[in-house]
């Protein structure tokens, strides 16, 4: 049966109301945080108490670290360098379903490398895994879920990238993935072992980056239209420093993505943000991860019509400003090859290289059971559920 569209002919009217009522809130939250943004940027050194306090006071921590920059620092577009290296990586997967007659896991990684200002073309490449038995088996034999698939990817396209760096690569090499930099940690996943997983990803990334980073190459996390609050945060921390309250306390309805407080600063295309230390802890979080810095930048082309992105990378490339400039650079001009929807040619590219569709992911499975015995292959049936969906 089609959508009922008279059902929601009845409903949009109270929506719309909601949704004005929401963005009205959201724009009185941004105007509070703007206030203390500047009251925060007057007095840096109770910022920093405040800061340290937290670090020292809280278990659970998610906010915005000022470095060595002012918060309200907006930079202009730095002049990108006429040559360099740019590999992009991005992953796909298909996740394991009890639904099918195979239950099976695999990632795909694609890679595209740009030697610029050398004249040859874009070297391609494909990576796909097919996950082991043990990987995709979760406690008491369940089945591992998409968090824990997605951890394997991202570790899958850091592996990748190390090894499409070459000696002979033009400098600056800059590596570029979709999302955050940093392992993403749910609590939930998959009990003990998930934990475990979650452990061991951040340790061979950790390794990775270190590698990376005695090779000289930037490796940068590209988030768009980000929603984190990490400023949010760090002003609610603030708030409560000021104002001798614990600083637990901060009200937790004041939390506004941070492009909506820092729209109205990074106003002319290509201007970032001071760079920030993303403080991120929690007690199931390893020791060993890789310190992370990050800046907002405007990829729009229009003034006055900002398009906030977040940047990630390794915070040691902070403590080289020329490094930050050819990040700076690099990245919006690579956004801007893709004008009316900026965003990075390449990571495009990659993106497109790595997806799996359904009907490969049916291919996949037709595949394996070729391999297996005949018998065994007859008593392995897809879900009578999954079969009637896919029904014409």
């Amino acid at each position: 049966m089609p959508v009922n569209y008279a059902q929601l002919e009845r409903s949009q009217g109270q929506f719309a109301a909601d949704y004005a009522a929401w963005q009205a809130e959201q724009a009185a939250q941004a105007g509070i945080l703007k206030s203390l943004l500047d009251g925060a940027a007057a007095n840096p050194e109770l910022l920093r108490q405040a800061i340290e306090d937290a670090e020292q006071q809280l278990t659970n921590l998610y906010l915005a670290k000022p470095t060595n920059e002012p918060i309200l620092t907006h930079k202009p577009l730095p002049r990108a360098p006429q040559s360099y290296t740019l590999i992009a990586a991005d992953g796909s997967q298909v996740v394991p379903s009890r639904h099918r007659a195979l239950q099976f896991g695999v990632i795909n990684v694609g890679l595209i490398k740009a030697h610029i200002g050398s004249g040859a073309p874009p070297e391609i490449s494909v990576e796909t895994e097919l996950l082991t038995l043990n990987q995709i088996m979760g406690d008491e034999g369940t089945l591992i879920g998409e968090d824990e698939v997605a951890l394997l990817r991202d570790l899958a396209e850091r592996k990748l990238l190390r090894q499409a760096v070459a000696p002979e690569d033009r400098e600056p090499v800059i590596t570029l993935t979709d999302g955050p930099l940093g392992v993403f940690f749910r609590p939930s996943s998959q009990g003990d072992r998930g934990h475990e997983m979650q452990q061991k990803v951040q340790r061979e990334m950790s390794e990775i980056d270190e590698e990376l980073r005695q090779r000289g190459v930037v490796t940068a996390g590209y988030i768009d239209k980000p929603g984190s609050a990490l400023l949010s945060h760090m002003l609610a921390v603030f708030q409560c420093k000021q104002q001798g309250l614990p600083l637990d306390a901060n009200d937790r309805k004041l939390s506004l993505s941070d492009r909506f407080i820092l729209q109205d600063i990074l106003l002319v295309p290509g201007e970032r943000s001071a760079i920030f230390e993303a403080i991120t802890r929690n007690p199931r979080k390893p020791a060993n991860s890789t310190p992370v810095g990050f800046f907002y930048l405007n990829v729009s082309s229009e003034a006055n019509d900002p398009c906030l992105i977040r940047l990630e990378f390794p915070l040691w490339v902070s403590e080289n400003p020329a490094l930050v400039d050819i990040l700076h650079a690099v990245i919006y001009t690579e956004a801007q090859v893709l004008d009316s929807h900026p965003y990075p040619y390449l990571l495009h590219r990659a993106h497109e290289l790595a997806v799996v569709k359904r009907i490969e992911a049916d291919e996949i499975e037709v595949m394996l059971q070729s391999q297996i015995d005949p018998e065994t292959r007859a008593r392995q049936q897809r879900s009578n559920k999954d079969y009637l969906k896919g029904l014409s």
